[in-house]
């Protein structure tokens, strides 16, 4: 997702105790327009280097006299050096972030009428870094922030939801229990308690946006995992709706899952076989129908399964792992990186 090598380029330029000869208000402005229209690592790497009195000055002088396109430049700038550090640099990667929705701020100010689209996206993007790096709890505080500014995104309520859902399957249950709010009812198990508050978000965001295929794989998810009868009928519709062949293969992944739960092994196999279709190169299918042959005790044709597998030449990044853990919104960065090249 990121440009390459650009993380460790801005942590060494973070740690570095040399400063540059320049920084500070006056070259505030040439920073920005280095991200805008030269080269954005070059730019990133040079802020990663300045004091944070500096930047902190810098904002507080430019905020308000940039030009629109600036401002969604120097949101960026300091949201994608934040992103960069994030692994390593956490407390600084909130610093950054502050900095970004600072300007955002001076960007609504003005009634801008980029505003409120650049921060959606932006919110959209930052939840989800915060919700795949596992830092469940900012994501969550995020989310809350965003969704008082935009209570009907079904994309930021979905996001909701996926938080509540990695919280489940998170080591951390101190952080599950802090996302709750009440929000499930309080006779059930904390991971019941988990799964069924995020149940609740995706049912409000499928309100909203009734074909959103993605809420609707996680809700049908969800209901699997809670022995929920609805799965089926979630599962299925969320194939039908499906936009690409990374949704459509979680969903016959899903469906395999129901149906190997449910002992329906045959159907199972055909599901995990479809899946498998569509990602050839995948690990999670060939898994599954090696544990479904097991179950039928055809322990020949679970071991040439697993050599199908071991003889790929290359392994896809299995959307199955992207789902549980989460990944960054590349579209909502995508977007917000055109937009900072806009004048």
């Amino acid at each position: 997702m990121f440009r390459a090598l650009l993380a460790i380029a801005a942590l060494l330029a973070v740690v570095c105790t040399r400063p540059l000869a320049a920084q500070g208000p006056d070259t505030y402005v040439s920073v920005v327009d280095e991200y805008r229209t030269g080269d954005p690592d070059t730019a990133i790497r040079r802020l990663a280097r300045w004091p944070e009195r500096s930047v902190e000055d810098s904002i507080r002088q430019w905020a308000k006299r940039l030009r629109p396109g600036q401002v969604v430049a120097a949101v960026m700038l300091h949201t994608e050096l934040g992103a960069a550090i994030l692994g390593s640099l956490p407390s600084r990667t909130s610093l950054q972030f502050g900095h970004a929705r600072t300007l955002l701020d001076a960007l609504a100010e003005r009634r801008d009428e980029r505003a409120d689209a650049v921060r959606l996206r932006w919110f959209r993007f930052v939840i989800s870094l915060y919700t795949a790096d596992g830092r469940l709890v900012d994501a969550e505080i995020y989310a809350r922030d965003a969704l008082g500014r935009f209570p009907r995104d079904p994309i930021l309520i979905f996001q909701k939801g996926a938080i509540l859902e990695t919280a489940r399957s998170s080591n951390s249950p101190a952080a599950a229990l802090a996302l709750l709010r009440g929000r499930a009812p309080a006779s059930a198990t904390r991971q019941e308690q988990t799964l069924e508050a995020a149940a609740a978000e995706f049912r409000r965001a499928l309100a909203i946006d009734p074909h959103m295929a993605i809420a609707r794989l996680h809700l049908g998810w969800v209901y699997v995992q809670l022995q929920d009868d609805r799965a089926r009928e979630d599962l299925t519709a969320a194939l039908a709706d499906a936009r690409n062949d990374r949704e459509r293969y979680l969903a016959h992944l899903f469906l395999g899952g129901l149906a190997e739960r449910q002992s329906r092994f045959d159907e199972a196999a055909q599901e995990y076989e479809r899946a498998r279709q569509l990602c050839p190169a995948c690990q999670t299918p060939y898994i599954a129908s090696s544990r479904i042959e097991m179950a039928r005790g055809r322990s020949e044709q679970a071991r040439e399964l697993a050599h199908q597998f071991a003889a790929l030449e290359r392994v896809e990044d299995d959307p199955w792992w992207t789902y549980r853990f989460g990944t960054p919104d590349d579209e909502a960065l995508t977007w917000l990186r055109a937009e900072a090249h806009r004048p």
